[in-house]
């Protein structure tokens, strides 16, 4: 196979990857209107090249940690069938990376958006029209987003609840 076709192969798993964890992670879907969320504020805000670098890496964090710990479940469901106090452990410490990241990245955001006049600039901007109406009209979409679809596994797990 040659260099190239290797490479776009490769390409193409990941955005599988992408398009997976998208479908099937409730809460990779809620950082990512999150991320939205905050990316619109913080144009508001006017954060400096500096400032955007750092958000941009800290709001990164979080959603790659929440895919390493999607792999690390799935791995775990497939190797550990029967209860194991290991398997447990290794899906709670996966899941705390992400956590610890999220507190992390609310921290750092606090300390960019922290500046009282360009705050309340920002605010000010968010709250009048036109741009409190986009805002809110793209809530409800955000809402049918993180909700997610038939492929949604915490949808799954609800469905095989109410059929018991």
């Amino acid at each position: 196979m040659s260099f190239f076709k290797s490479l776009i192969k490769s390409f193409y798993y990941a955005f599988r990857g992408l398009l997976k964890i998208t479908r099937e992670e409730r809460s990779f879907r809620i950082q990512l209107v999150a991320i939205f969320y905050v990316t619109v504020f913080a144009f508001f805000y006017g954060l400096d090249g500096t400032q955007w670098a750092i958000l941009w890496l800290t709001f990164c964090m979080i959603p790659a940690l929440e895919i390493v710990n999607t792999a690390i479940e799935n791995t775990v469901d497939i190797k550990i069938r029967e209860q194991n106090p290991n398997a447990k452990d290794a899906k709670d410490l996966a899941a705390a990376a992400v956590l610890f990241s999220s507190i992390i990245t609310v921290i750092v955001a606090i300390c960019l958006f922290s500046e009282k006049e360009k705050l309340l600039n920002a605010l000010k901007i968010t709250f009048t029209p036109p741009w409190l109406i986009i805002i809110v009209l793209t809530v409800f979409p955000a809402f049918i987003f993180i909700k997610g679809g038939k492929k949604d596994k915490h949808n799954k797990s609800e469905k095989k609840k109410g059929q018991k």
